[in-house]
């Protein structure tokens, strides 16, 4: 039991060191807000209309935020 929880933390601390938490959710922000992808994924319709509240992402936006998380994720190695 003791060579699996010693198992278990090492993985976990691989984990955290290498951010592939982070990785993984960034990553996944990425897909769901990638519209195409949505499209691809079947999650939305060709033709459904998504409502702008003033608050919307530009695809500007989008991609300088995109670009500087995965600096930051990149220079961690």
């Amino acid at each position: 039991m003791e060579a699996r929880s010693s198992r278990e933390l090492k993985a976990r601390n691989y984990l955290e060191k290498h951010r592939i938490m982070e990785l993984l959710t960034y990553l996944t922000s990425a897909l769901v807000f990638f519209r195409p992808a949505l499209k691809t994924l079947g999650l939305c319709t060709a033709d459904e209309v998504f409502k702008d509240d003033g608050h919307g992402v530009t695809f500007e936006k989008f991609r300088d935020e995109v670009n500087k998380r995965t600096q930051e994720i990149w220079s961690a190695f």
